[in-house]
């Protein structure tokens, strides 16, 4: 936990952020037609996982969309919160596009009022695992500050590192790139030691 001082600094930054999120997020553009979400998308984008990892051979080539991760992204965090009443984004949306990932919903957690919010990311290769930088993100028509992306940033990637220890085989990523739609991951499995 924090020491009181960074709390109090915290709040005294963040609330006022907060109101004025709240009193201006009416004002952020309408996105694009909406991504539906959907079981079979979710599953598929399961079982693309599933076969990458359990290949014979050491490299493979994954082709993500962007039905595929946002249906996966909210059904399964809608299971690990306990149901879409209980979510703190709704609408939440994931495109590739121009080399980035882009990612909007609505935060419902922080006031009374729904706020838009807006994240722009790239990925990119680093030490053989995958990495993301947040380039742009927003809360309402508030900017996050540069400090607040980077640590976010390091956050984000971090747990991306994790999630194979989980796993029985280990993946080294070699590319990464984004088009219109799709994310395309390339790499190869390397056995994990016991």
């Amino acid at each position: 936990m924090l020491p009181r001082c960074y709390r109090l600094t915290a709040v005294l930054f963040l609330l006022p952020a907060l109101l004025l999120a709240c009193r201006l997020s009416g004002r952020m553009p309408a996105g694009e037609a909406r991504i539906p979400v959907s079981q079979e998308a979710a599953d598929r984008l399961e079982q693309k996982l599933r076969e990458s990892v359990h290949r014979d051979e050491g490299t493979f080539d994954l082709e993500i969309t962007d039905t595929e991760l946002t249906s996966y992204v909210v059904l399964e965090m809608s299971q690990q919160i306990g149901g879409p009443e209980e979510m703190p984004l709704e609408d939440l949306q994931v495109r590739f596009a121009d080399g980035q990932m882009i990612c909007t919903g609505k935060l419902t957690a922080l006031c009374p009022f729904r706020l838009n919010l807006g994240v722009v990311a790239s990925a990119r290769v680093e030490d053989g695992r995958f990495a993301v930088t947040l380039n742009k993100a927003q809360v309402g028509a508030v900017p996050l500050p540069r400090w607040m992306r980077r640590s976010l940033s390091r956050i984000i990637s971090e747990s991306i590192v994790e999630a194979p220890e989980r796993m029985e085989r280990a993946a080294e990523i070699t590319d990464v790139q984004i088009g219109e739609g799709v994310m395309r991951i390339s790499g190869r499995i390397t056995e994990r030691s016991r």
